[in-house]
């Protein structure tokens, strides 16, 4: 059974802080991958991926994109010298990265995603990469492929284990022109591999189990000590799934956004939309145009 449960909150007030917020520009080279991805395992699980204590409750969540809450894990007091209790703890951020010197969000462009080859020394994420290295708990992610001048392809891509697993975050704390202040992450994404390459040539990086500890470990282990962690990805080695267009609106946010259409075959060149094949289950909603909200327009 698990310990006495932590409500998961933001440390802000919304009255305060979010309107910090509006407004703000996209970052087409930060946006070009992870872009959206589910979480639907149960609480109880997170919490033993992720060796938490304490964790509140949350509803599955088949569509998470930029700008809404996300669920993340950072070390405590024994990883980084900012924490201010031992062990490790849930929160809530806002998914899209902010450095805690921007004076106005409104003009800064919202970071979604963070290249592992820049992350240690690029100004927007140097100090995040240095102590506020986080874990950002997931069942699968998106990925969109387009081919010529029509709409792009969704993919849905999970462990073959079908068990959660975690990115690798960033975390920073952004602050308000009337001193609201509101956690921001972002995913650190690294070069393809594998039949991954078929669909984009990047790729978000998830950590593999055995490295949590070293990847939160901001107190020990310097951004050049991880490094290895984030020149890869488990994600190289997941399945690959078809899916339907329903998840290109964020409205549609149920698990039949995951319905396959068919598994993509690295083998046979371009995508294999097999939509027409006996028992097909998902289709593009009534009335959707087929280029319309492809991946944010952003991605």
């Amino acid at each position: 059974m698990m310990a006495q449960r932590r409500k998961l909150v933001c440390r802000y007030s919304p009255q305060k802080a979010a309107h910090a917020l509006d407004g703000m520009r996209w970052s087409g080279s930060h946006a070009a991958m992870c872009g959206r991805f589910a979480l639907h395992a149960s609480p109880e699980r997170v919490a033993e991926l992720l060796s938490l204590d304490e964790i509140e409750d949350f509803p599955p969540r088949y569509n998470i994109a930029p700008t809404q809450p996300i669920l993340l894990v950072i070390g405590g007091a024994e990883a980084r010298p900012e924490a201010n209790r031992a062990g490790r703890t849930a929160l809530l951020a806002r998914w899209g990265l902010i450095p805690s010197w921007v004076k106005d969000a409104s003009k800064f462009p919202l970071l979604i995603n963070a290249r592992a080859e820049t992350a240690a020394t690029k100004n927007s994420f140097r100090a995040a990469m240095t102590y506020r290295r986080c874990l950002i708990p997931a069942t699968e992610f998106y990925e969109w492929r387009r081919t010529g001048s029509g709409p792009a392809k969704p993919f849905l891509f999970r462990p073959a284990s079908a068990q959660p697993f975690a990115f690798a975050g960033l975390l920073e704390t952004a602050h308000g022109p009337d001193g609201g202040e509101l956690d921001t992450a972002a995913i650190v994404t690294t070069s393809a591999e594998g039949a991954l390459t078929e669909i984009h040539n990047r790729m978000p990086v998830v950590v593999e189990e055995p490295d949590y500890e070293r990847w939160l470990d901001c107190r020990t282990n310097a951004p050049g000590a991880v490094a290895d962690i984030v020149a890869t990805s488990a994600a190289k080695d997941f399945s690959i799934v078809s899916i339907g267009t329903a998840v290109n609106k964020v409205a549609h946010a149920g698990p039949e956004v995951q319905a396959p259409i068919g598994d993509f075959d690295a083998r046979k060149p371009g995508i294999q939309d097999l939509s027409g094949r006996k028992g097909a289950s998902a289709q593009t909603p009534k009335g959707e145009q087929a280029g319309e909200a492809d991946q944010l327009k952003l991605l």
